[in-house]
């Protein structure tokens, strides 16, 4: 199918119901052309990096959550954050803090959940759950962003004395879709 005579606002709503109802597939065949089409378009950028994020390739994750953080205004976080997991994720502890480092100023969930990614590159467990438990309790606009940090918290106060949490353990809560829903 071919998309020239679908505007640019057609195909991002288009996508997202592509995306909600996972077909993946035209999801990213259409946003592959939206971002063809404007490159500087955030909120297909962030999607695309969402979905390579989603089917498993982080190079190119990383490189569309790079891009989108680039052009997201500090009133849009997300794209940062997600690249602040995805770095996490690749053990690049260094640069997901400093990427992570600007959303530690957020008064939100978010800037909770900075904090707890943050700590979890430090190796500090016990700091990572207290920012967790104090993120879990501020209002939620991402409700999957929510489920996925209790998920980690719950994996985090395993009883296993002085143990860390397995990087692999984490990997699937670091980078859900949350565009999904």
């Amino acid at each position: 199918m071919g998309y020239e005579n679908i505007d640019n606002e057609e195909l991002l709503h288009l996508s997202l119901e592509a995306i909600g109802s996972a077909r993946d597939a035209d999801a990213l065949d259409m946003l592959k052309t939206l971002v063809e089409r404007d490159p500087g378009h955030l909120h297909a950028q962030y999607l695309l990096a969402s979905q390579h994020a989603q089917i498993g390739l982080l190079d190119r994750a990383e490189d569309g959550f790079r891009a989108a953080a680039g052009l997201a205004p500090t009133s849009f976080p997300m794209p940062r954050f997600q690249l602040g997991q995805l770095l996490l994720l690749k053990e690049q502890r260094g640069e997901a803090i400093e990427v992570l480092t600007p959303l530690l100023d957020e008064t939100t969930a978010l800037g909770c959940y900075a904090y707890a990614m943050v700590a979890l590159a430090n190796g500090d467990t016990p700091g990572a759950i207290r920012s967790l438990r104090q993120g879990i309790q501020e209002p939620q606009p991402i409700s999957e962003l929510a489920n996925d940090m209790k998920r980690l918290l719950s994996r985090l106060e395993l009883p296993e004395p002085d143990s860390t949490v397995d990087d692999t353990g984490v990997a699937s809560l670091l980078l859900s879709n949350y565009s999904r829903h």
